[in-house]
């Protein structure tokens, strides 16, 4: 188990009162979901399967945490992200299309409706997110959460969707008006405290609420303040049972290159200093030089399908600009055939042993967290 993940093992108190939460609700089947997304997911959770699926690919189960791009129009011009790059025409995916998708996977536990867009402007999400929670599946996406009124604050309380991940990439308007070029710290910031006060309001402590910031040369030296902020913002709240912050360093490509910078030692410091103060959470996702193999790899077992119903092995690969490859060299295309078919083809048996090999497949070609040998 990685450094990163066993710093998840500080939350298993929180973990157990959201599954007590669902048990006195009387949701049982998304109280067993809670529990094996904390044990076996790779997202939010242990991954404790992940050696013995490494070990031997050939016993691996049918997948049953996917992640979905929901739309790839965007209303914003960030600096950071890939999207603001594209040629790509924009599209939403359907309702009829996604349900197709989500069909596919019968013992679906988790799904992740996120991708390089913004998910809320594809006038089918709500209903999206209600099919999946009618299947009892335990819902985690992204968000920049500035189109997130009150209205569907409250719809996303009353569903219960698990968890959001909100992508706040600075505490100051200044710098966060810089970074995420369309909207405001102001407006973000509103919309998450009127979500809070809905969940106080109606006693739930879903969904839980996790924060993300890309760390860049603009804003790397707010993040003591970062903290801070989040602080303030969750301090008084009964029915915020736990907050993580997820620090990960900018994915480098070639028109944001010269934004990566590397953490200052005593700027680390002070964020777990402050961290530890106010209990919340943190945890690192510093995109190092690599060193492991490919045949550590074990995340083809979450596979992650684009707008267009292309499937790939998993998300890793996003955020390199390289939209046209990963369509190339995808497994299949999800609208046109069936994943039981892509799982038990001669093509994915030879990407397992390619990867045995400490090779890349050609799909992986852009991977940043292994390296070939």
């Amino acid at each position: 188990m990685d450094k990163r993940r066993l710093q998840l093992l500080g939350m298993i108190y929180s973990r157990l009162r959201y599954i007590f939460y669902l048990l006195k609700k009387r949701k049982f089947s998304m109280a067993l979901n809670h529990l094996w997304v904390a044990i076996f997911s790779r997202d939010s959770g242990l991954a404790l399967l992940d050696t013995l699926y490494r070990l031997f690919p050939f016993i691996r189960p049918y997948p049953r945490a996917i992640e979905i791009e929901i739309s790839t129009r965007c209303h914003l011009r960030c600096s950071i992200c890939e999207h603001t790059y594209w040629q790509e025409p924009p599209r939403d995916m359907s309702f009829a299309e996604f349900k197709k998708i989500v069909d596919q996977f019968p013992g679906l536990k988790w799904c992740g409706p996120s991708g390089i867009g913004s998910s809320f402007l594809n006038p089918d999400f709500m209903k999206m997110l209600r099919y999946l929670k009618e299947r009892n599946v335990f819902v985690e996406f992204f968000d920049s959460f500035d189109l997130v009124d009150e209205k569907i604050a409250e719809e996303l309380v009353d569903l219960g969707i698990d968890k959001i991940w909100v992508s706040l990439d600075a505490c100051q308007p200044e710098t966060y008006s810089q970074i995420r070029v369309g909207t405001s710290l102001e407006k973000v910031t509103k919309n998450l405290q009127t979500l809070m006060e809905i969940k106080e309001k109606k006693k739930s402590p879903l969904p839980e609420i996790w924060f993300q910031m890309i760390i860049t040369k603009l804003n790397v030296g707010q993040m003591p303040d970062y903290v801070d902020f989040v602080y303030r913002m969750i301090k008084d709240k009964k029915y915020n049972y736990a907050t993580l912050i997820f620090w990960t360093n900018i994915l480098s490509f070639a028109e944001v290159q010269q934004l990566a910078t590397e953490i200052p030692e005593d700027i680390r410091q002070e964020v777990l200093r402050r961290a530890k103060r106010y209990g919340l959470f943190i945890n690192w996702n510093e995109n190092i030089q690599p060193t492991n193999p490919p045949s550590c790899c074990v995340r083809w077992n979450e596979p992650f399908v684009l707008v267009t119903g292309h499937v790939q092995p998993c998300c890793i690969i996003n955020q390199a600009n390289q939209r046209e490859h990963q369509k190339k060299y995808a497994f299949g295309n999800l609208l046109q055939q069936d994943f039981h078919d892509i799982w038990k083809s001669r093509e994915f048996k030879d990407f397992l042993q390619t990867l045995k090999k400490n090779k890349f497949p050609p799909i992986c070609r852009y991977c940043r967290v292994y390296v070939p040998k």
